[in-house]
C-alpha cells in the first residue's frame, strides 16, 4: 500500500521505489551467530510507515521528474535515512521502557536493554555506511544530523523531572531528536537530484531541508499530544509515559505555568495514580489545544518553505498534502502481528488436579513428612497444592506430551507435584525461625546432601525426608538421560548451599543490596529444579543450546523475577516476622530507608514492568523455536514447556494460598524432620 495522502498519478513510481528501499535493508550480521540476525532486522514490510524514506524520495522527485523512477543513489539515501531513524528507535524504546512497537515486541523486550542499545548502534552505523557509499558530503551531513539528534536527546534527559523546563529548552530538544532526521531525509533526497550529491545552486536543497525541519517539529508535537490523549492500543506503545518518566512536553509546560497544583505534583517520579491525576490536570488546562495550534503553525511553516520552488507544482502540492495527512494519521491503530494459532494455556481448577493433590497429601502422610492428614492440610503445604490443582488440568489436555500413555503421564504428574511440595518442605526447614545456630544450619545442609546422594535401595536413615526422596527419585528419573539426572541432583544440591547461606544471613541480620538480591534470590528459589520438573512433566529434555539462547535465558529471567517478587509480596508479613533477608520489599527498605508502602509500590511497579516484557517475549517464542536449528522438528513440544511456565506465572499473579492460613491445622514438625536426618548430636536450636 502506498503512503496515505499521496496521489500515485503524480508519483507513479513511488510504491516501486519504496519496495527498492525495503530491499536495501538487511540485518547487521554477527559472523558465525545467525540466530542474532533478528536483533538488527526489525520488520520493514508494509507495517512500517517509512516516513523518512518517503520524504527523501518525494524530495528527489520534486527536483527531477516525478514520473520517472528514482536513481539508485536516491534509493540508497532513503534507506540510510530510515536506518538512522530505526537505530534511534532502539535507544528510545530502552529509555521509554517501551515493550511494544507497532503491536510487536520491541527489541529491548525480546533481547534486553544491553543488546538493544548495541543493536541500535549497529543499525545507525549501517546507515552511515550507506551514506559513505554515496559520498563525502552525504556522510558529513549524516554525522552532523546524528550529532544534533543525540544532543537533543541529551537536552531532554538533562531536563527530566524539571518542572521549570522552558518552552525554549523543549523546542531545542525537539529540533535535535526529531526534526533533524526529517530535515536530513529531505536533504539527502534533494542532494541526489543532480546525480552526484552536489549542492544545488537554486536553493532547492535548503528549501526542502527547511520543509523537513518544520514538519519534524509538528510531528513531534503531535506525538506528545497523543501520549496524553490516546490509548496504548491506538499507538502500539505505552501512553502517558512522558509524565511518568519525567519528560515534560509542551502541553505540560504550558499547563504548569497556570496550575500550581500541577507544578507541586511534578518534579519527582510519579506513582501510577499521580501520573493519571497529572494527565487529567493537563487535559483540563487547555494546553493540549494550544499545542495543537503550535503544531498547525509548523505545518504552515513547512508549506511556506516550498514556495521558492516553482517546478512541478502538482508534485509540490502533493508533498504538502502528504505532510498534512501524516499528522492527521498519527495515532491510527497500527498493524498488529496476530498471536499464534495455538490456544494459550489458561490455569484452571479441575478434577484431575484435585486427584493428583489428594495423592500428594496421602504421600505426605505415608512418608511421614506430615505426621497426620491434618498436618498435610497446613496452608504452607496446601497452598502449593492449590497451584498444582490449577496447572495440571491444562497439562492433562496437552496434545504435546511426549511418548508414553495415560498411566505414564499420570505417574509424571504425581512425581512432579510431589517434588514441588518437597521443595516447600525443604524451604520451610531452612526458614524455621527456631533454627538459630549457624552450625545447625550447616549440618542441616550436609545431612540433606547426604540424603540426596544416598542409594535409594539402601538409604542410610529411614526418616521422613530420606523415605520421601527414596520413593520420589526413581519416579522422577525414569526415562531421563544420565546428563539430566546429574544436572537435576546438582541443582538441588546448589539450592541447599544457597539456603544455608540465606539462613546464615537471617541469623546474622544481614540484608543484601538491591544489586545482590536477584542472584541471591534465584540461588535459593529452586527455579532450576522447577524447570527440571517441567521437563519431566512434558517428557522432554530441553537441549542446552536452546536454554542457552539469549532470548530463552531472558524469558526465564523475567519469569523468575515475576514469580518470586510476587512471592515476596504475598509472604511479606511472614518474612518480616521471621527476619527472612531475601525479600525484595525488605531489601529496598533497608537500602533506601523508604516506608513499607513505598517499597511495596516500587516492587509492584517492577513486577508490572517485567510481566509486560515477559508477555511480549512469550508471543515470539513459537516463532523463535521454529527457526532454531537442532530441535528435530519438535519445536512446539519445547515451546509447551514454556507454556507451563506461563501457567505458573499467571497463577502467582492471582495469588497463592501458601501464605494465607485457611485452616487451624498445625504444620509439620520441622524440628522432628531435621532430627531424623541428623548423623551426629544435634547442634543447639532455640526453644
Amino acid at each position: 500500500m502506498p503512503p496515505s495522502g499521496i496521489d500515485l498519478a503524480v508519483f507513479p513510481r513511488l510504491q516501486a521505489d519504496l519496495d527498492r528501499v525495503r530491499d536495501a535493508f538487511g540485518p547487521v550480521r554477527v559472523h558465525g551467530r545467525p540466530e542474532l540476525d533478528p536483533l538488527t532486522h526489525e520488520d520493514t514490510g508494509a507495517s512500517r510507515g517509512l516516513v523518512r524514506p518517503t520524504l527523501a524520495l518525494l524530495s528527489y522527485y520534486v527536483l527531477t521528474d516525478p514520473s520517472e523512477p528514482a536513481d539508485d543513489r536516491a534509493v540508497l539515501a532513503a534507506a540510510a535515512a530510515e536506518l538512522l531513524h530505526l537505530g534511534a528507535l532502539y535507544h528510545d524504546d530502552v529509555m521509554d521502557h517501551a515493550y511494544e512497537r507497532r503491536g510487536r515486541p520491541s527489541a529491548n523486550a525480546l533481547w534486553g536493554q544491553h543488546l538493544a542499545i548495541l543493536a541500535g548502534d549497529c543499525v545507525m552505523l549501517s546507515g552511515l555506511g550507506m551514506l559513505a557509499e554515496l559520498g563525502r558530503r552525504e556522510v558529513a551531513e549524516g554525522v552532523a544530523a546524528s550529532e544534533r539528534m543525540c544532543a537533543g536527546m541529551v537536552r531532554e534527559s538533562a531536563d527530566l523531572h524539571a518542572a521549570s523546563r522552558s518552552e525554549e529548552s523543549y523546542l531545542q530538544a525537539v529540533g535535535g531528536k526529531t526534526a533533524e532526521l526529517f530535515a536530513l531525509a529531505c536533504r539527502l533526497g534533494a542532494m541526489q537530484a543532480n546525480g552526484n550529491g552536489g549542492r544545488q545552486e537554486d536553493g532547492g536543497e535548503e528549501a526542502l531541508a527547511g520543509f523537513g525541519w518544520q514538519l519534524g517539529h509538528a510531528y513531534q508535537l503531535r506525538d506528545d499530544i497523543l501520549d496524553l490523549t490516546s490509548t496504548a492500543e491506538e499507538l502500539g506503545k505505552p501512553v502517558n509515559t512522558d509524565l511518568a518518566e519525567g519528560v515534560y512536553t509542551l502541553p505540560v509546560i504550558r499547563a504548569v505555568s497556570r496550575d500550581q497544583g500541577l507544578a507541586r505534583l511534578l518534579g519527582k517520579q510519579l506513582t501510577q495514580e499521580e501520573a493519571a491525576r497529572a494527565r487529567a490536570l493537563v487535559l483540563a488546562s487547555g494546553a493540549v489545544e494550544e499545542t495543537q495550534a503550535v503544531a498547525d503553525a509548523y505545518v504552515v511553516g513547512a508549506a511556506d518553505r516550498l514556495s521558492a520552488l516553482t517546478d512541478h507544482p502538482r508534485a509540490l502540492d502533493e508533498l504538502r498534502s502528504y505532510a498534512r495527512t501524516l499528522l492527521r494519521g498519527r495515532g491510527a491503530r497500527p498493524a498488529v502481528v496476530p498471536r499464534q494459532a495455538r490456544q494459550e494455556p489458561q490455569a484452571r481448577a479441575g478434577a484431575h488436579g484435585e486427584q493428583v493433590t489428594r495423592w500428594v497429601k496421602n504421600w505426605l502422610v505415608e512418608t511421614g513428612l506430615a505426621a497426620t492428614p491434618a498436618e498435610a492440610d497446613h496452608h504452607r503445604l496446601s497452598g502449593a497444592m492449590w497451584m498444582i490443582e490449577r496447572i495440571l488440568p491444562q497439562v492433562a489436555g496437552a496434545p504435546a506430551d511426549g511418548e508414553g500413555g495415560d498411566d505414564d503421564s499420570s505417574e509424571r504428574k504425581q512425581a512432579t507435584a510431589a517434588m514441588g511440595t518437597l521443595i516447600c518442605v525443604w524451604d520451610d526447614i531452612f526458614e524455621d525461625p527456631r533454627l538459630t545456630h549457624p552450625r545447625a544450619v550447616t549440618e542441616l545442609r550436609e545431612n540433606l546432601v547426604a540424603t540426596l546422594r544416598q542409594d535409594p535401595a539402601a538409604p542410610w536413615t529411614h526418616g521422613a525426608i530420606p523415605t520421601a526422596w527414596a520413593r520420589l527419585w526413581p519416579r522422577l528419573r525414569a526415562g531421563r538421560t544420565a546428563r539430566w539426572q546429574e544436572a537435576f541432583l546438582d541443582s538441588i544440591e546448589q539450592t541447599f548451599h544457597a539456603c544455608e547461606r540465606e539462613a546464615h544471613h537471617r541469623i546474622s541480620g544481614y540484608v543484601p543490596s538491591t544489586g545482590d538480591y536477584l542472584p541471591l534470590r534465584r540461588s535459593t528459589s529452586g527455579f532450576e529444579i522447577g524447570m527440571g520438573c517441567s521437563e519431566v512433566l512434558q517428557n522432554r529434555e530441553i537441549p542446552p543450546t536452546l536454554r542457552g539462547h539469549r532470548m530463552v535465558r531472558r524469558l526465564e529471567e523475567l519469569a523468575f523475577f515475576v514469580i518470586f517478587a510476587e512471592n515476596d509480596l504475598a509472604g511479606l508479613d511472614q518474612d518480616e516476622a521471621d527476619g527472612i533477608p531475601y525479600n525484595l520489599v525488605r531489601v529496598i527498605r533497608h537500602e533506601t530507608g523508604c516506608s513499607r508502602a513505598e517499597a511495596v509500590e516500587r516492587v509492584e511497579r517492577q513486577v508490572a514492568e517485567k510481566r509486560a516484557q515477559y508477555n511480549a517475549i512469550l508471543t515470539y517464542v513459537p516463532v523463535l523455536f521454529r527457526t532454531l536449528p537442532g530441535l528435530s522438528g519438535d519445536s512446539d513440544g519445547y515451546a509447551a514447556i514454556y507454556d507451563r511456565l506461563k501457567l505458573f506465572v499467571d497463577v502467582r499473579q492471582r495469588g497463592s494460598e501458601r501464605y494465607r492460613p485457611n485452616t487451624l491445622a498445625v504444620g509439620p514438625d520441622l524440628e522432628r524432620l531435621r532430627r531424623e536426618i541428623s548423623r551426629r548430636p544435634a547442634a543447639p536450636v532455640s526453644s
